[in-house]
């Protein structure tokens, strides 16, 4: 199968103690061939957003936010108002959004998520300067 698109995975290195190499290795063991993938780990507070927005400009089209909701909440900043597609891969503590979205909190299930490329829409906005996001009930 050839290779169709490029997906950015940004992995927050802190998010959910001693599974990072865990995820790293999943990651390159069960995305399909049909991506070409790049991770980039965050170094601090806030760079997700701005890594999701150099990639766009670098031609990266779907974007995999790996982290808790502060790494979702940072990665979809970079992402809101460009072509680029969002997935989540949780392993926060919390991960809110990625649990009403249904998402797998299982890391090889999630990636079995991404595979499939089912996109849905959801509603965003801000309240004093901060975003948050609406998905559908």
């Amino acid at each position: 199968m050839a290779i169709t698109e490029k997906i950015l995975f940004i992995v927050n290195p802190v998010s959910g103690t001693g599974k990072r190499e865990k995820v790293l290795k999943l990651i390159k063991e069960k995305l399909s061939p049909k991506y070409e993938a790049k991770i980039v780990q965050t170094k601090f507070a806030g760079e997700a957003t701005e890594i999701a927005i150099r990639y766009h400009q670098k031609g990266y089209n779907k974007v995999v936010a790996v982290g808790g909701d502060g790494t979702v909440n940072e990665v979809a900043k970079g992402v809101i108002g460009t072509s680029m597609s969002m997935g989540i891969i949780p392993t926060g503590s919390g991960n809110g959004l990625a649990r009403h979205l249904r998402i797998p909190m299982n890391v090889a299930k999630a990636i079995e998520v991404i595979n499939g490329g089912n996109v849905i829409s959801i509603d965003h906005g801000t309240i004093n300067d901060t975003l948050f996001s609406a998905p559908p009930v």
